[in-house]
């Protein structure tokens, strides 16, 4: 397993750089988590599939969660897991959670359905969507208001910018923990920087060695 993904924050606690998305979260609890979609928005590997996980973790157990890319969901197939959520999830987690990844590829026929399911969401689901900020404004180019998706979900767009020292700081603890470190924190900076603080080629590159010694 690669080291962004044997790294995966599996608590909130362990995500960095992306304060006020986690604080936004923190305050719907006191109105439930569920019963909701939301809508995560960001550069490649700034944290939208780790914080789309975790959002699901805390509703649902791990055979009660669906994830899939976008291209792959059609009309269908949304109905279809309209239906499989009328029942409560399994184990110690009633709900269920579904994650659509890479939502700039949906198609219209697939938002068209997804429109009437997220009105009707049930109060132990929810949906998350993930995408690029420039998938983002491809999905919605030409249309000045709030899309009506959108405006079915909790919009949390994660931070683009001052991540390079809190993705260096994780990733040079990566680094020390897998024998890989041997650069001071600010080659980490660097290196955080030349890849636009993308904390996955990041960590691609510490396993490729390029901060070893």
């Amino acid at each position: 397993m690669q080291l962004h993904e044997s790294y995966r924050p599996r608590e909130w606690s362990e995500v960095v750089g992306q304060e006020k998305v986690l604080a936004k979260i923190n305050r719907l609890p006191k109105r439930g988590l569920t019963g909701r979609a939301y809508w995560l928005s960001g550069q490649s590997g700034t944290g939208k599939t780790t914080i789309a996980r975790l959002i699901a973790a805390e509703v649902a157990s791990e055979w009660c969660t669906e994830e899939v890319d976008a291209t792959d969901l059609s009309a269908a197939r949304v109905r279809e897991l309209e239906r499989q959520s009328a029942c409560m999830g399994l184990g110690d987690k009633p709900g269920r959670a579904f994650i659509v990844n890479e939502a700039h590829g949906l198609n219209k026929a697939t938002v068209r359905q997804l429109l009437t399911t997220l009105e009707r969401i049930q109060a132990h689901v929810v949906w998350v969507f993930t995408t690029t900020v420039d998938g983002q404004e491809a999905l919605f180019e030409g249309i000045d208001d709030a899309h009506p998706l959108l405006s079915r979900c909790v919009d949390l767009p994660l931070a683009r910018r001052d991540l390079a020292k809190a993705f260096a700081g994780r990733a040079r603890k990566i680094a020390e923990k897998e024998g890989l470190n041997g650069r001071p924190t600010e080659a980490y900076v660097r290196l955080c920087q030349k890849h636009r603080n993308n904390l996955r080629a990041v960590l691609q590159a510490v396993e490729a060695g390029d901060m070893a010694d």
